[in-house]
């Protein structure tokens, strides 16, 4: 038999066949590291409730508007009416009958969890942490106060105040100096913004009466999501206050059909308050001007005080005025030029921002001008209250707050013109801020006690390592208005930190940053998860 010659080559140097000793010893390894970094890094959750969304989304039920095409989540409190359910469309008002939805479970979120080396949670980021009066329960909510500060809620903002020596609950303790209002990041604004109105959820047969917020006008041709202004000279849109004001309303807490879904707080039933007005609103367009001279103005009436954005080719301008009939002079606040002037026959997105004391005008994404306002909280409450004085309305009458009425609050208003040739809007829409309402129960009447935080006799004082978190859902959240007692395990281990109303440093688990796996969707034959909202969260 003939020998080959070459010679017989040896294995590679470092090679050698895995037994099963060396694939056990990988295979503990890669677990060891799972669960270090499960522990030390990263944790999933499940959101188990609403008090967050729409932001966060516990189990719910998602409806479909065949008449808009909206598609919104419904509180999983939709199962309670049983056969013969309905939900109404949050743009139409249009009722349907929610039979056929199926209950869908919470966005999975990565928590980055908090250790010795992590950086401090800042304010308005979204935390998880164990509940104080619980801590076999994890909780969700945005990070409000920060040790070392005094928390009031003001008219759905937060006012904050450093103190190292904050002084004892009194009714002029919000007439102290070194209150200041909590301005949310642009990031964080634009998180939380909530749909008030979209042009582009008309019903698909044209406006039809509740769907439409503005008052009738000849001046403007709708097609589509797209007015047409008509000839010369100026075009108004004016937002009909009678029949549609703005308020902290949410599709997602909308069981209660009995209540308006257009005006008036609604009456306050069991689990859900009345409705507040909510004067920081956002204001964005396409706008399409038909020559350079066209101008676009939009004005939002709030707190006895009208604000103005105005537009006009590469100039824009901010400014304000009392809104009384004796003030005719506006006092410039803010102007600025643009690169170019917006272009002839092209839509430019322009956002005009009224949040947290502050105003944004945005064109096309780009943040060109902004001017803020720095009220006291005593002038807040002066500008934010329809009729009486301040300190006619702090003292308790009763128990009561009087700050929890909702009718107590001015409502805003929106006015848009158009000067010029036959400039055009596209997709016009309103959306409202985040609203942290001062609602009083019947309990806490009596217990003559307003909510922490609403009321200067209830004001919030953080100490080191205390928190205050409130949920997005403000009047379907349990939060650091109304929490018991903390538990007496939490008192006992952690007793520097543990207060009615705060969540201790300790309990605090981590940052929530990502929803990696929304909830699934069983309408179809195959479950398949929503995963447009995988998303950071902000």
């Amino acid at each position: 038999m003939p020998i080959d010659p070459r010679p017989i080559q040896d294995e590679p140097k470092g090679f050698t066949n895995p037994t099963v000793p060396d694939t056990l010893i990988s295979v503990i390894i890669a677990f060891a590291l799972a669960f270090i970094g499960r522990a030390y890094v990263l944790e999933p959750f499940v959101i188990p409730t609403g008090s967050m969304a729409p932001t966060l989304l516990g189990a719910h039920y998602r409806a479909v508007s065949e008449e808009s095409g909206t598609n919104w989540p419904v509180d999983r409190q939709l199962a309670d009416a049983g056969d013969g359910a309905l939900v109404r469309d949050p743009y139409t008002t249009t009722e349907f009958e929610a039979g056929g939805l199926r209950e869908r479970s919470g966005d999975r979120i990565l928590v980055l969890k908090r250790t010795p080396f992590s950086p401090s949670i800042k304010r308005y980021e979204v935390a998880v942490f164990r509940n104080p009066a619980d801590p076999n329960e994890n909780l969700i909510k945005r990070i409000i106060g920060m040790p070392g500060e005094q928390i009031a809620l003001v008219d759905g903002d937060v006012f904050v105040r450093s103190d190292a020596d904050p002084a004892p609950n009194s009714l002029d303790t919000w007439n102290l100096p070194g209150w200041t209002i909590a301005r949310k990041p642009e990031r964080e604004q634009r998180e939380v913004w909530l749909p008030v109105f979209d042009a582009a959820r008309l019903p698909r047969g044209g406006p039809v009466p509740g769907a439409w917020p503005f008052k009738p006008s000849d001046d403007w041709s709708l097609s589509g999501t797209t007015l047409k202004k008509s000839g010369e000279g100026e075009a108004q849109l004016v937002w009909d206050n009678t029949a549609w004001d703005i308020r902290d309303r949410l599709a997602y807490n909308d069981l209660d059909l009995y209540r308006d879904p257009r005006f008036g707080p609604g009456r306050a039933k069991n689990w859900l308050p009345a409705n507040y007005p909510v004067s920081d609103l956002a204001v964005s367009m396409g706008f399409e001007p038909s020559a350079e001279s066209d101008a676009l103005t939009i004005e939002l009436a709030a707190r006895k005080t009208i604000f103005r954005a105005e537009l006009q080719g590469n100039k824009v301008t901010l400014s304000s005025k009392p809104d009384s009939t004796e003030a005719t002079e506006w006092d410039t606040l803010e102007s600025a030029e643009l690169p170019s002037a917006l272009k002839i026959g092209k839509a430019s997105l322009v956002e005009f921002w009224h949040a947290d004391q502050s105003l944004w005008l945005f064109v096309n994404d780009r943040l060109v001008c902004r001017s803020s306002y720095d009220w006291s909280i005593h002038e807040r409450l002066d500008h934010s209250l329809r009729s009486g004085s301040v300190d006619s309305i702090l003292p308790l009458s009763r128990g009561m707050n009087l700050l929890s009425s909702t009718e107590q609050y001015t409502k805003p208003e929106i006015r848009i013109a158009v000067a010029g040739g036959n400039a055009a809007l596209h997709r016009l829409r309103v959306e409202r801020d985040l609203y942290y309402h001062p609602y009083q129960t019947t309990s806490s009447m009596r217990s003559g006690t307003p909510p922490m935080g609403t009321h200067p006799l209830s004001t919030a004082a953080l100490g080191k390592g205390q928190y205050f978190a409130l949920g997005d859902n403000s009047p379907r959240s349990a939060d650091s208005r109304v929490w018991p007692e903390p538990h007496p395990l939490v008192m006992q281990n952690f007793p520097a930190t543990s207060e009615t109303g705060v969540v201790p440093e300790e309990l605090i688990i981590g940052r929530a940053f990502m929803v990696y796996f929304p909830s699934i969707n069983r309408d179809g034959a195959i479950p398949v998860p929503d995963l447009g909202r995988v998303r950071a969260i902000h």
